[in-house]
């Protein structure tokens, strides 16, 4: 192709925002006279690579949005050792029906014991499958409702939670909260009610959290809401930082 041609192909890819086509051009190009491809293989080989590249993009800014903690792969989560958890169970939910199914899950336990991992790694495979994904602690989620509730946008801010695909909401229980932040949780759990899936964590056991939110009824209802279509995993054992810590053979292993 002559220069001035090719240029103007590289233009015209540009104004059409075919990026990735632009940058593995030349490379397909070389590839289709070595394998004696077919003007539309060729085309083909070059949609794909555009396509291929825009979903990785798309994942890359799903994952940013879900404000995930570093790490906390399904792969990475190591059921040998906690073996309170039903590793089969488990791998049916990464199937990610329940959040076809609007369904929670509920992940209580002592500190240490994965919870947040489980919760992570369950939402790292709806951000791949292509779902809204937001991860927030109860603390953090509690301060921007406050937040917002001083700004005027509550409403929204709301709003954008229900939006979310899969909302995961970590380390219930770790701190009391007052009437103002039990009722903004418990409209946020009312709000995804059959609308959304939730994920929870929790170092309380339920019977405890009448005394997390600021009265036994707010508990109650949210309870209820909550655990009307959930899927409820009790998790045992000793913490896996405490354990890192005096365990020798884990800390030679790094």
């Amino acid at each position: 192709m002559e220069p001035q041609r090719y240029q103007q192909l590289l233009e015209g890819l540009k104004r059409l925002k075919l990026r990735h086509v632009r940058q593995t051009l030349e490379e397909r190009n070389e590839a289709a006279i070595a394998r004696q491809l077919s003007y539309l293989e060729y085309l083909a080989l070059l949609v794909d690579d555009e396509v291929a590249a825009r979903q990785a993009t798309q994942v890359q800014k799903r994952l940013q949005a879900a404000r995930f903690p570093s790490g906390m792969t399904l792969e990475e989560f190591d059921f040998t050792v906690q073996t309170s958890v039903n590793r089969q169970a488990i791998l049916d939910l990464a199937r990610l029906q329940f959040v076809e199914r609007h369904e929670n899950v509920v992940l209580v336990g002592p500190p240490g014991v994965g919870k947040t991992h489980l919760a992570v790694a369950l939402g790292r495979k709806a951000v791949d499958r292509g779902y809204r994904v937001l991860f927030l602690t109860v603390d953090r989620l509690v301060n921007d409702l406050y937040a917002s509730l001083a700004d005027g946008t509550l409403k929204s801010r709301l709003k954008s939670y229900q939006s979310q695909d899969l909302l995961i909401l970590d380390e219930l229980g770790y701190l009391p909260m007052d009437a103002t932040a039990s009722n903004h949780l418990f409209q946020v759990i009312s709000g995804a009610y059959e609308h959304c899936s939730v994920i929870v964590t929790s170092n309380a056991p339920f019977q405890e959290w009448g005394h997390v939110f600021a009265t036994p009824t707010l508990a109650a209802a949210g309870l209820d809401r909550l655990l009307h279509h959930a899927h409820v995993f009790s998790l045992r054992g000793e913490s896996y930082r405490l354990r890192w810590d005096t365990d020798p053979a884990l800390s030679q292993a790094t």
